[in-house]
């Protein structure tokens, strides 16, 4: 297999996806562990007891023997049963007993009247008519039986997967459930031209330095549960210099999954990543993909294939762009989630200049229009270093390859990075 040029986007995917083993790494987490949330189960959790474990009433009223009912005669009211008060062993034949919403309902009754569609005298005695058997009662086991699957493997844990899970057992004894560990990740930037993010950078001679945004940007990304869900175990800068790159990218690399460096992946004299994983003896997965921004992403695998290194393009937006396109899929397969592309085939908004050698991914909106036509609509773009016209877009738009404007109404792909892509036509800014 040849790595020597530029592959298309879903080949890169493909190749990256590769690399995870079958038997991914689980762990486990108790379930009232608040960082539990977003994870993925690893193995599926089952009802411990039957649900509802009993015949549950539905409303409040009283609960009656339908028999009792058919030739009209007045029930006397024998006792009563709140949520979670103990069942009477039985109930005399020709009475009922007054019941609250979510109590259990004794076997040798079959009906809850609710209290208003009753007829109630004084002493306290109940008529009604046209009752059916099985009124106002969720029968027991009628959602799941004991040993089925409440929470299937593979569900990311949010509040009802939570919630379903305790109320199903599960956190009943060591109160521990199986998922898939998350990747440990080593971020690394590089460049003589990066500075802390809290240089003023107000000396002679700083004019032509930058502040180092991607750091923060790719840490709190794949930090994120609900998008990457990776597990930030470091962060390095290492400078334009070959023992530098040596060291750094060497402890990068010795307890991570995903080593990320961004920056230095080029052909220049002083793009020293891909030179060091060559020496190291990795194998070269990717050498560019034909994508605009980040064709120079390129990704290597470690000899004993526990590790995978990629090389982000260093301007702000590559790297955002290469993080969500080719990298959010490896993410999701790691740590068990389904991989599927959330994309949409949607009309352009308006007429926008595309790539005329490979496919151009443009920080984007959803637009609405008055009548409720969905659009995607694409900010200003001012190169792959514009995070200004990043910030408030919550997805990119994939423009096909021509040589021109791609004309509005053009179906494009959108492909959200954000949950709340929707917005009203014209707000395709912050």
């Amino acid at each position: 297999m040849s790595h020597d040029g530029p592959i298309e986007v879903e080949d890169a995917i493909t190749r990256m996806l590769e690399t995870i083993a079958p038997d991914r790494p689980t762990t486990s987490m108790r379930i009232t562990d608040e960082d539990l949330l977003g994870r993925v189960l690893a193995e599926p959790i089952r009802a411990d007891r039957d649900h509802p474990p009993f015949d549950r009433a539905t409303m409040d009223g009283y609960a009656v023997r339908t028999a009792d009912l058919a030739t009209g005669e007045r029930l006397p009211v024998l006792g009563s049963i709140p949520a979670g008060g103990a069942m009477p062993k039985d109930v005399a034949a020709g009475g009922c007993v007054a019941i609250a919403t979510g109590a259990a309902v004794p076997g040798t009754l079959d009906a809850v009247i609710e209290h208003e569609s009753t007829d109630r005298g004084d002493p306290l005695e109940v008529t009604a008519k046209d009752v059916r058997a099985g009124r106002n009662i969720h029968r027991r086991g009628a959602d799941a039986k004991a040993g089925d699957v409440l929470v299937p493997r593979g569900t990311r844990i949010d509040a009802v997967a939570r919630a379903a899970a305790i109320a199903g057992g599960a956190a009943v004894g060591t109160g521990l459930v199986s998922i898939h560990r998350p990747p440990r990740v080593v971020v690394v930037t590089t460049g003589d031209e990066l500075r802390p993010a809290d240089d003023p950078l107000d000396r002679d001679g700083d004019a032509v330095l930058i502040r180092d945004s991607n750091r923060p940007l790719l840490v709190d990304l794949i930090a994120d549960r609900w998008t990457f869900g990776g597990n930030v175990t470091g962060t390095r800068h290492v400078t334009d210099d070959p023992s530098a790159t040596r060291d750094g990218l060497d402890a990068a690399a010795a307890d991570a999954d995903l080593v990320i460096t961004v920056g230095g992946v080029s052909a220049g004299v002083l793009d020293l990543v891909p030179g060091h994983w060559a020496r190291r003896g990795w194998k070269t997965l990717v050498r560019g993909v034909r994508m605009q921004p980040g064709k120079p992403f390129s990704a290597w695998l470690a000899p004993d294939g526990g590790t995978v290194a990629v090389g982000l393009p260093g301007n702000p937006v590559s790297a955002f762009a290469c993080l969500h396109v080719l990298l959010r899929p490896w993410f999701d397969a790691f740590r068990g989630v389904e991989v599927a592309v959330a994309s949409r085939s949607l009309p352009l908004h308006a007429a926008t200049r595309a790539n005329p050698r490979r496919p151009a991914f443009r920080p984007a909106n959803l637009v609405v229009d008055g009548d409720g036509n969905v659009e995607v609509a694409i900010p200003g773009w001012q190169g792959s270093g514009d995070l200004p016209h990043l910030v408030g877009t919550t997805g990119f738009a994939r423009l096909p390859v021509i040589d021109g404007e791609v004309p509005a109404g053009t179906p494009v792909e959108f492909l959200p990075h954000r949950d709340d892509h929707m917005r009203r036509r014209g707000g395709t800014g912050p």
